[in-house]
């Protein structure tokens, strides 16, 4: 952890914090997922700097996932990491992942699933993710849709990941 910076456990993010971290960029998680609509997250862990400004956020929520032919379960949602543009390449990101990690486990799931841009695979893969090799579908507020990024899992607990399609319930995270 950087020593200039504090990891801070903060509810929902504010849109303040939210506009500032994004420079209001409307396409700030990448062109392909720039048109959905995420739902809102219950938690951030953020990275806060000694002017009080976030450096970084991570955002986390609870999603029910159902497989055919398997019970449904839930998932520890990871989502709309975001490192200020002046912050980057100082390996937050991986900071905040490593500190959800264990803040996912005190959520009582056995999974932790991500959306993330076709480039990012190989990070999440080294921080412990694997590829979902299926159709993952979502809500969005004209119907169900396939997701049109990478969809990728880590055990929280020892465990699988179960085959087949799967159909997060409501909006993406």
């Amino acid at each position: 952890m950087p020593d200039d910076l504090e990891l801070v456990e903060l509810g929902r993010l504010s849109l303040g914090d939210w506009l500032d971290l994004t420079e209001r960029d409307p396409a700030a998680f990448g062109p392909s997922t720039a048109s959905l609509i995420y739902r809102d997250k219950d938690r951030h862990l953020g990275l806060r700097s000694p002017d009080g400004r976030l450096a970084a956020v991570l955002g986390m929520t609870v999603a029910g996932i159902e497989i055919d032919g398997h019970e449904p379960f839930g998932v520890v949602g990871m989502g709309s990491l975001i490192v200020r543009r002046e912050s980057r390449g100082r390996d937050l990101s991986g900071v905040l992942s490593r500190a959800a990690r264990s803040r996912a486990s005190q959520l009582g799931h056995d999974r932790a699933m991500l959306f993330c841009e076709p480039e990012l695979v190989e990070l999440h893969r080294r921080r412990g993710y694997a590829l979902i090799d299926a159709r993952v579908t979502v809500d969005q507020p004209g119907g169900r849709i396939e997701m049109p990024i990478p969809a990728m899992w880590r055990p929280i607990r020892p465990c699988e990941w179960p085959s087949g399609h799967v159909d997060v319930v409501g909006l993406p995270f």
